[in-house]
């Protein structure tokens, strides 16, 4: 997909970001917390060392994005890559820029040295499931769980 450009999120940015992002999180079934989404935003911003969040753009026109946070692993021998959110608007979907998007992801994750990439389906999305299968993407037969320290979301 030669007229799909990948750059990284900016703050000026955050006007025609947080609508896309707020769609993801309602199809993924996330609370929508804006103020925990633009501190987490801020804090990619202000620290690389945790991650970054890349746009995906076609014809100059916004057509997704994936957040990258970097980790660390005994079990990985050190750091690895957790592929946070990957999202591509409706209208951009079916002509391989979800693909390149991963493409894009492992390359970001391998130029920072790191050991491998995670990342999380929700249960019902058998078709994200089967694309991330066929990229070498495989099922492990632990379960995510999560405790929120302070006040969890709404």
């Amino acid at each position: 997909m030669s007229d799909l450009h990948v750059r990284a999120f900016a703050a000026a940015d955050l006007p025609a970001l947080l609508p896309v992002i707020r769609v993801f999180h309602a199809d993924e079934g996330i609370a929508w917390d804006e103020a925990r989404v633009r501190s987490g935003l801020e804090s990619l911003l202000s620290h690389p060392s945790h991650g970054r969040l890349m746009l995906l753009e076609r014809e100059d026109e916004l057509a997704g994005y994936f957040a990258v946070g970097f980790c660390f692993s005994l079990e990985f021998g050190g750091r690895f890559g957790l592929l946070d959110e990957l999202y591509v608007l409706p209208a951009h979907r079916g002509g391989g820029i979800g693909k390149r998007a991963l493409d894009e992801v492992e390359a970001l994750c391998v130029a920072e040295g790191l050991k491998c990439v995670r990342l999380e389906v929700t249960d019902g999305n058998d078709l994200a499931r089967e694309i991330y299968r066929r990229r070498g993407y495989a099922m492990h037969p632990r379960r995510l769980m999560t405790k929120w320290l302070g006040q969890p979301p709404a």
